[in-house]
């Protein structure tokens, strides 16, 4: 017997291919009777801006020739809601690929209908997106004289996850006290959520109206100017995370292969990055993956001081390299700022996909993301992908229960930042999460308040009300709230009953 009677999937199904065929057989071997709903043309143009190259009356008619399908529906405009499709067909699950987010609305809603959601892995090495850039690249590669590309998750990735994995890996590092003797144990046991902390107030601090972007040291003289180092300090900082970059920089190979037969063709090839790396430092990490990248031009948003994020950073190559844009092609794996802004300014790009996690991936790096340990196995999923193996989470014989991991909040916070004696304010799922983690940490919590105290109470926690901060001795009040605007009500509140601004923490 198969686990559910009637299954529902729903797609587009362009340029049918294996990733397609996947998805419906394994829908198929969890169900006796399966109902595709297939987009239509205007629906899709909705959705994504454009139709899709293959028409709705010959996109259903091969999925309805697909041995795995029982029934096809069209799924046009106003008839795109999943609630109502199911008040129509009640279906027991609806299958999908693991390449999209935002499900959390409907799952509740039809857990309310007895009926479920399975996600199954997404095939990345096959999508109607790759093949359609792939055909792409083979037109406009011959027809253009000058070529750009992004550089990371482009033309390189990393062996662990995100770039924060870095991060974890140089506070494991730093956890060897021979590794900068000097250096003060708090900056040891707190570096991870020091860097990315202080990044964000380089960028607060220098990233204005004319200046786009922040430079590797601005970060870390924010850091050295918040925790006391000294310059000598600083600059082994600096070296261990290039040396820590160095070591765990991974080639795309099929993009470089591209690069180097458009350079054999006599092309001109550019890099552009927005990054707060100088080109002389990421040209330092390129050369340890391929000598190619030896003598290219390459164009850094820390040194033009533009990204492109705004469009600015491609004027500024435009100008510098006296390009013309109708005859320039980028590529690279964001869809904004490599794609969107360079096809705003006329600029033909190829769109680049290849290096991304999947969604489940991403939610687990959400609750995860310091943990060494899952940057470097997720990581390995992703290089995996890159060399053609169809894999995702699944793979991992240890992955954690996925419906609740602890922390998800709270992994956001820099912790490492905190002060060590602090009063933490917010008893919310925020407040809750960070609590439990301050537990885990060297970390003393003088007192917990909310001003729900005596609601709260009787559900067990060991909150007090907000006034109790008047009697304790604390070095920070941290401030545990989702909301940015709630934040700063706080922070004005806290003011007003006479704790000073120094030693109120909120991000």
């Amino acid at each position: 017997m198969k686990k559910y009677h009637k299954g529902y999937v729903q797609g587009t199904f362009d340029l049918f291919h294996v990733g397609h065929l996947n998805l419906l057989r394994r829908a198929k071997e969890r169900c006796d009777y399966l109902l595709v709903g297939v987009v239509s043309d205007e629906l899709n143009e909705v959705y994504k801006g454009v139709r899709p190259f293959v028409p709705y009356q010959e996109r259903s008619e091969v999925v309805a020739g697909c041995r795995y399908v029982d029934e096809v529906i069209k799924i046009d405009v106003g008839h795109d809601d999943k609630l109502k499709i199911w008040e129509e067909h009640h279906f027991d699950c609806h299958f999908c690929g693991d390449d999209h987010g935002g499900w959390e609305g409907l799952i509740d809603e039809l857990h309310k209908r007895d009926s479920e959601v399975e996600f199954f892995p997404y095939t990345e090495t096959t999508s109607s997106t790759r093949i359609k850039e792939e055909l792409k690249k083979r037109l406009l590669y011959h027809q253009d004289d000058v070529m750009s590309f992004d550089v990371f998750d482009t033309l390189v990735t990393r062996k662990v996850a995100t770039p924060r994995g870095i991060f974890a890996l140089m506070q494991q590092r730093l956890a060897d006290e021979s590794v900068l003797p000097k250096l003060p144990l708090r900056v040891r046991k707190g570096f991870y959520d020091m860097r990315w902390y202080y990044e964000s107030v380089a960028r607060n601090k220098w990233q204005k109206e004319l200046t786009e972007d922040v430079t590797f040291v601005q970060i870390y003289q924010c850091l050295g100017d918040a925790e006391g180092l000294s310059s000598e300090q600083l600059q082994g900082l600096m070296d261990l995370e290039l040396a820590v970059e160095r070591e765990n920089l991974v080639g795309i190979e099929d993009n470089i292969s591209q690069l180097k037969k458009l350079l054999a063709s006599g092309l001109r090839v550019i890099l552009i990055s927005d990054m707060y790396l100088s080109g002389d430092h990421i040209r330092s990490l390129l050369v340890t993956v391929d000598e190619v990248f030896s003598n290219l031009p390459i164009y850094s948003s820390a040194d033009m001081l533009k990204a492109k994020w705004s469009g600015n950073g491609y004027k500024y190559v435009q100008k510098q390299e006296h390009l013309n844009v109708f005859r320039w092609v980028h590529t690279g794996d964001n869809k904004s700022s490599d794609i969107g802004q360079a096809q705003e300014l006329g600029i033909k790009t190829v769109y680049y996909n290849g290096a991304a996690l999947t969604r489940r991936e991403g939610e687990l790096l959400t609750k995860y993301e310091g943990d060494i340990h899952w940057q470097l196995k997720v990581g390995e999923l992703r290089l995996r992908r890159l060399k053609g193996q169809d894999v995702s989470l699944d793979a991992l014989p240890d992955l954690p229960n996925e419906e609740y991991v602890p922390f998800g909040l709270a992994n956001r916070y820099p912790v490492g930042v905190l002060a060590d004696r602090i009063a933490l304010y917010g008893a919310g799922r925020m407040g809750r999460d960070l609590y439990a983690r301050l537990q885990k940490q060297d970390k003393t919590v003088v007192c917990w308040v909310d001003k729900q105290a005596d609601s709260l109470q009787s559900q067990g926690l060991k909150v007090e009300s907000i006034d109790r901060l008047l009697q304790k001795d604390f070095d920070q009040v941290v401030v545990a709230v989702k909301s940015r605007e709630k934040s700063c009500e706080i922070f004005v509140e806290l003011s007003a009953m006479g704790i000073e601004k120094e030693k109120i923490f909120w991000t």
